[in-house]
């Protein structure tokens, strides 16, 4: 175990003072928020730095060349600079993290996406910033708990309260910053969460709010909502779903033609291009898309035509839901290429995006076929964003809360309800028509809750004393004499620093147990063999219980770098786990 340093020993200290357990984490949770409020302030000021310097020196005849400009600094740096951490790509990873990797982060993405996502979306990259802020706001989570000595639990609540935080300062969304951190990163909801999470994400929106101004990504006067219109709803949630389903299929054969291209400069220079056309034709699909948006909810239409070689073409209705048709299928396309191609950033922005240039469409189409309603185009703009959110980011009650939040239109929430209701439960029941869907990894909420409870298990606890031990030069005797003295069916062979060499079982030797001829001839180097698994003693429980169920094994040896400490076995592995299950609070 390594020494703890002085700030630890402090910390722990004050820790054992308390009272009460639940300061702590209360404590911890507005640090952590107010870390993150802070990264959140510098990648929005980064971006808009990168955006306007960017624009600033580029004629307008060369805006299509800026992505390709983006992306091979973005590919420089990556590959010569955070090559260690350029594979870490936002929410998934910090799942598979608390999975996987005792909720263990690397440091160094605290601030590295923020270069590299600030250079994409700076020089024009259609992804977003989200990505960048949720893998930085974990990090900060992680590393604070690991700095600070926090056990596995601690460390993914606070990683789960830089999630949030995060969120809540680049959306302005406290309440969406939160249940997006329990729907999506932590694993159940449990009364113990509550506090912390809460308290992050207002820390983090507070400090951004104070520093940046009061902010709002979209703000305009809505109509009230009235029932007749509950079928075009109805309709929307369905059309979200199949947007979000061509969103899914046009990102994964983005990565698919992508990835043949094996030289990264390459990539980059053929992505970059192809993006930098589209732009030239659709100049919409430059950077995020909020100023696209923002200008549809002014009543700025004709805005997203400027510098766009379609704008010749004459101004009449069909011509105009022809643009807007291209606009909404363009936009997935251009993040696929974006992200698969050397560019960083995440799919959160792009869902919101096309999910509000749909629901325009359907404005515009609805309000031709039925000229009856009286339909506001901000209300189905709004509603279009939650419902293509809850099917890509598998977060409905997110996507209610974080539309209603960053919309401040709290009176569309029986609307919001309804159409993500509908576009999750067909996503959900579709995918759940064959039984032989195989589930992606990280996405059962079953499967992650029983991978990090196993996780909490300590290793070093259920380790069992080995008994005596044996030398590759002992003979035979001497072997048969420690399997007497010991109630175990496995012996570990050690050389004189204690490393393992080697295993030997009662079945290497059963045969020759009647031969005692033999006993001061043969040697345990004859006998033992290599185990077909070995523990490390800070290997995730999770892994340890994986490496059981493949080799069919009840027992395996446990080493520190090669140096034995002793077994572990299965049973006792999961008779601690069956505790877990039995405790009310099972996390945090």
């Amino acid at each position: 175990m390594s020494r703890l340093n002085r700030y630890q020993l402090a910390f722990l200290k004050w820790r054992k003072k308390q009272s009460n357990s639940r300061v702590m984490p209360f404590v911890l949770s507005v640090v952590v928020g107010s870390i993150v409020g802070l990264s959140a302030i510098l990648i929005k000021t980064i971006i808009f730095y990168f955006e306007q310097y960017a624009v600033y020196f580029a004629p307008k005849l060369l805006y299509f060349l800026l992505p390709l400009i983006g992306f091979l600094l973005v590919t420089f740096i990556n590959r010569n600079i955070f090559q260690k951490t350029a594979y870490f790509g936002g929410a998934r990873h910090v799942i598979d993290a608390i999975e996987n990797h005792s909720s263990i982060i690397k440091l160094r993405l605290v601030y590295s996406k923020f270069v590299t996502t600030g250079l994409t979306i700076g020089f024009g990259g259609s992804s977003g910033v989200e990505a960048a802020i949720i893998s930085s706001g974990a990090a900060v989570g992680s590393n604070v708990g690991r700095f600070l000595g926090l056990g596995y639990r601690l460390r993914t609540l606070l990683i789960g309260c830089g999630v949030a935080a995060g969120i809540s300062a680049v959306y302005n969304a406290p309440m969406g910053g939160f249940i997006f951190a329990l729907e999506t990163i932590l694993p159940e909801f449990t009364p113990t969460l509550l506090i912390p999470l809460l308290v992050a994400a207002a820390a983090g929106k507070i400090l951004f709010e104070f520093i940046m101004g009061e902010h709002l990504r979209f703000q305009v006067p809505l109509t009230d909502f009235t029932y007749e219109q509950i079928p075009l709803i109805v309709l929307l949630g369905v059309l979200g779903y199949l947007m979000s389903n061509y969103l899914l299929k046009t990102y994964s054969y983005c990565a698919m033609y992508l990835s043949r291209i094996k030289n990264a400069y390459m990539r980059a220079l053929i992505g970059g291009i192809t993006l930098g056309c589209i732009i030239y034709l659709l100049p919409p699909m430059y950077g995020e898309g909020y100023v696209s948006i923002n200008a549809l909810l002014n009543n700025e239409e004709r805005s997203l035509f400027v510098n766009s070689p379609l704008a010749v073409l004459p101004n009449t209705v069909w011509f105009n839901l022809f643009f807007f048709s291209l606009i909404t299928l363009a936009k997935p396309i251009s993040t696929g290429i974006c992200v698969n191609s050397g560019g960083e950033g995440g799919y959160f922005a792009p869902s919101i995006i096309t999910g509000g240039l749909l629901g325009f469409l359907f404005y515009k189409v609805a309000e031709l076929v039925f000229p009856f309603y009286e339909l506001n185009q901000a209300t189905y703009i709004f509603l279009g964003m939650a419902s293509v959110f809850a099917c890509i980011m598998n977060a409905p009650v997110t996507a209610i809360f974080l539309v209603a939040e960053i919309t401040q239109s709290y009176q569309l929430f029986v609307p919001l309800m309804l159409v993500c209701a509908v576009s999750y439960f067909l996503k959900y029941y579709i995918e759940n028509l064959s039984r032989n869907v195989v589930q992606p990894k990280g996405q059962s909420k079953a499967l992650r809750v029983d991978r990090i409870l196993l996780n909490q298990l300590n290793i070093k606890q259920l380790v069992e004393d080995g008994g005596t031990a044996v030398t590759e030069d002992a003979a035979f005797r001497e072997v048969v004499e420690s399997f007497a003295k010991s109630n175990k069916g496995v012996l570990q062979v050690l050389d004189e620093k204690g490393m393992l060499k080697g295993i030997i079982t009662l079945n290497d030797f059963r045969q020759r147990l009647g031969d005692t001829s033999n006993y001061d001839t043969i040697q345990a180097r004859d006998l033992m063999h290599p185990p077909e698994a070995v523990v490390e003693i800070d290997e995730p429980a999770a892994e340890v219980l994986d490496k059981f169920d493949t080799h069919k094994l009840w027992s395996l040896p446990v080493v520190r770098k090669g140096k034995f400490k002793g077994f572990i076995s299965k049973s006792r592995l999961l008779t601690q786990y069956r505790k877990e299950l039995t405790k009310v609070n099972r996390f945090f």
